[in-house]
């Protein structure tokens, strides 16, 4: 029994049928006869087919015998395992990575490493649920042979947490040797993620960029490369101000790596004057924005005329603005950025008064407002959460018209708006960059963005919550868990970018979830594995990859 392929050529192009013959003797001639017809089929289905119908079959009987266990995306999982192994990090930690635990082995750890590796890219969720995965999906032919329990998952994060000397050594030889990143500008900003529990010790209550003020989080600090590639993270308290984590990240940097000299990019929160004498003390550089309340006073006496500012780009404009010593000051605007604050300024003012509005016509209507104190706590409450909140000088006054006696009335500060539109779609970057073009530095500070894009990506794509690990070195483990698949995903944009594949990472990952692994189980007690058909789009990404065979490796 074999499968017959039979081309039909139509016109200029060349068409592929296939069926299932069997071979049979009749008058001492060998005729076939067709047992399954599969129709029109591409060239790599019909050698997919042969394999699978080889000539272990020998009988019409022996097809009723085969079972098909299972089928389950493959094609993402084995680009993941392809980047791995061509980026060589699970071999550079095999090397260079120490078990502080007796109790697992670095072998053991870097199969729980790479197993929650795959799950944070492909189905972020926890480490209990990983173990309910992982039987469902082929990493059984990335991982070694052996057992993952959850003592173990947990053990692992603590492996990856005593080694991130190795981690950083490793992003770093990646980020410039690998992927040319040799500026001397660094990225860094922080963000927040709050816990479930309240049992680990460095969470606190803090400013949460989550807007989850009851909750306890931590605040995690992220350098990355102008392109994105994170270099250095660290987990700090949740009450941990960003200002404060300048000085001991900026000497890090400094031990931990070769750098002749830094350009310390950041935002407006990092600007002190302590910062800077710490920056220029270890003899680096830094380009941040000065905080909204310094540009006023900067600002306060000065004409923003877009006649006296260079364009720079089509709605960009910039001027230069006498500093202190050794300080560049530069102010940028931006004219549709500009219109933007105006408008959404005017949307917020328009609410509060068509709000309080309401309020005083409901008033001697409402049976919940019956006092002055209930109606200004309902002022209180529209207020409460818009911007424009600032504007308003709200009282309670006499009135004889009202049956309770009084009335709402409402002023807008005209001063305090027309002082802030002035700074309306303004930026200004201070630096002691003196080397750098007006174009320059702003290219440098707006590639401040980077960071921001991984703090997205980590937290929306790659959902590093919930945290609800209570050991302090857990909790950094899993942060850096989230860092390594953060650093994976910025590899498949880089070389997507490269090959002009306008694809994210993660729509790469899901188009190739297409191609599934067929479990075939023979007869005679053989197993084999299939693959489904590639289509065209999964055919350019593996181009984009240089990947001319989808294999099917098996390690256990």
């Amino acid at each position: 029994m074999f499968v017959k392929v039979t081309p039909r050529k139509k016109g200029n192009k060349t068409y592929y049928y296939a069926e299932l013959v069997e071979s049979y003797r009749e008058d001492g001639k060998v005729k076939h006869r067709r047992i399954a017809y599969f129709g029109r089929v591409d060239p790599e289905t019909a050698r997919r087919l042969k394999i699978t119908f080889s000539p272990d079959f020998d009988s019409f009987t022996n097809l009723n015998k085969v079972k098909y266990l299972s089928a389950v995306p493959y094609g993402n999982f084995f680009l993941i395992e392809y980047c791995l192994k061509q980026l060589g990090m699970f071999d550079y930690f095999q090397y260079n990575f120490v078990s502080p635990d007796p109790h697992i082995t670095v072998s053991t750890a870097l199969k729980g490493i790479k197993a929650m590796l795959f799950q944070r890219l492909l189905q972020p969720d926890s480490k209990l649920a990983l173990l309910e995965w992982l039987p469902l999906t082929p990493l059984k032919h990335f991982l070694a042979p052996g057992e993952l329990d959850l003592q173990s998952l947990y053990r692992s994060l603590e492996v990856l947490q005593a080694n991130l000397k190795h981690v950083e050594e490793y992003l770093y030889h990646m980020a410039i040797e690998q992927f040319k990143e040799d500026s001397k500008e660094l990225y860094y900003d922080l963000t927040s993620s709050y816990f479930e529990g309240r049992k680990c010790i460095i969470a606190e209550y803090g400013y949460s960029r989550d807007k989850r003020k009851d909750r306890k989080q931590i605040v995690i600090g992220l350098v990355t490369t102008a392109s994105g590639f994170p270099l250095k993270c660290k987990v700090y308290p949740g009450n941990r101000v960003d200002k404060t984590t300048v000085k001991e990240m900026i000497s890090e940097l400094q031990e931990e790596f070769p750098f002749q000299e830094i350009v310390l990019v950041g935002d407006r929160g990092m600007l002190t004057a302590d910062n800077v004498a710490t920056i220029e003390e270890l003899g680096h550089k830094y380009v941040m924005a000065l905080p909204r309340i310094q540009s006023k006073k900067y600002l306060k006496d000065r004409d923003i005329n877009l006649k006296s500012m260079r364009k720079i780009t089509t709605d960009l404009y910039a001027q230069f603005i006498p500093g202190g010593e050794n300080q560049r000051l530069l102010l940028c605007l931006n004219t549709q950025k500009r219109e933007e604050d105006r408008e959404y300024r005017q949307f917020c003012l328009q609410s509060i008064q068509e709000q309080l509005e309401r309020l005083n016509n409901s008033l001697g209507k409402n049976k919940t407002i019956t006092s002055r104190d209930e109606a200004m706590k309902r002022v209180g409450m529209i207020l409460k959460e818009n911007f424009a909140r600032k504007y308003f000088r709200v009282v309670t006054v006499n009135s004889s018209k009202n049956p309770l006696g009084f009335e709402i009335q409402y002023q807008l500060k005209t001063a305090q708006i027309e002082e802030d539109e002035k700074l309306d779609g303004t930026f200004m970057i201070c630096s002691n960059e003196q080397s750098y073009e007006d174009e320059k530095l702003i290219q440098v500070y707006k590639n401040l963005s980077q960071v921001e894009r991984a703090f997205k990506v980590i937290k929306n794509e790659l959902d590093i919550r919930p945290i609800n690990h209570y050991k302090p070195v857990r909790v950094e483990g899993h942060v850096y868990l989230c860092v390594l698949a953060y650093f994976i995903t910025k590899v498949i944009e880089h070389i997507a970018h490269q090959k002009k594949l306008n694809k994210s990472a993660p729509k790469i990952l899901r188009e190739l979830s297409q191609i599934a692994l067929i479990e075939i189980h023979l007869p005679d007690g053989q197993k084999k594995y299939s693959l489904t058909t590639m289509q065209e789009e999964h055919k350019e990404i593996f181009k984009a990859f240089q990947i001319k065979n989808v294999e099917i490796p098996d390690v256990g």
